[in-house]
């Protein structure tokens, strides 16, 4: 092997070691944002806090916490909602600054009027978060947020674990109902987008025993 093969081969080593190291930390990361998408809202550490009842219990045999930023988050969320609506027509946002704002349109007469719509979040007892709508922006419009969870409703796509409650104008991510394909879960733990803090629960799933 020549000198000049030697440093290609070397190269494409450690360019295999780092692309190993990022595939592997995106992954983390990416469970993290979808847990949390919710993601989020003003200076919140859990208050009210709720019970909801599940019959899918996370069953690990390793688990470790990890802090995330709101920068971190966004970047995330950008990136899972681009590929998860690339074949829908309705395109949203949902980014985190002192809450959690979900951005959009809806039809209103005919035209498409944009929306921000912005939620307080809830850690919940079993880990899961709950996202409560307390403003809704749309211009000089006056519209009910009823109307505007109505139309997302049925309008928007979005994945089975999270639960819109039009009547409440609340969201519910089911953390505890979602896992990636290697079994990886994640729950929420604290929330406080004040101090930019998002402290999650990550899950390593138990192997199966012969």
């Amino acid at each position: 092997m020549t000198t000049r093969q030697a440093h290609q081969a070397a190269q494409k080593t450690t360019t295999k070691r780092t692309i190993n190291y990022w595939k592997y930390s995106f992954i983390v990361l990416l469970a993290v944002v979808i847990g949390t998408v919710g993601f989020v809202g003003y200076n919140v550490t859990a208050p009210k806090t709720e019970t909801i009842k599940t019959e899918k219990i996370i069953k690990a045999d390793s688990t470790f916490e990890i802090q995330m930023h709101k920068k971190q988050i966004n970047s995330l969320v950008a990136y899972y909602l681009q590929n998860y609506l690339e074949d829908s027509k309705i395109k949203y946002q949902l980014t985190l600054d002192q809450q959690a704002i979900l951005s959009g349109q809806f039809k209103f007469l005919g035209f498409p009027v944009e929306f921000n719509l912005f939620f307080e979040p809830y850690v919940l007892e079993n880990g899961d978060v709950q996202l409560r709508a307390k403003q809704l922006a749309v211009g000089q419009l006056k519209v009910p947020m009823s109307f505007v969870f109505n139309y997302i409703k049925r309008q928007y796509k979005f994945p089975k674990w999270v639960i819109l409650d039009a009547h409440k104008s609340r969201i519910t991510l089911r953390l505890n109902e979602f896992k990636l394909e290697n079994g990886m879960q994640v729950t929420a733990k604290h929330i406080d987008l004040k101090n930019d803090k998002i402290d999650l629960n990550v899950y390593i799933p138990l192997k199966n025993k012969k």
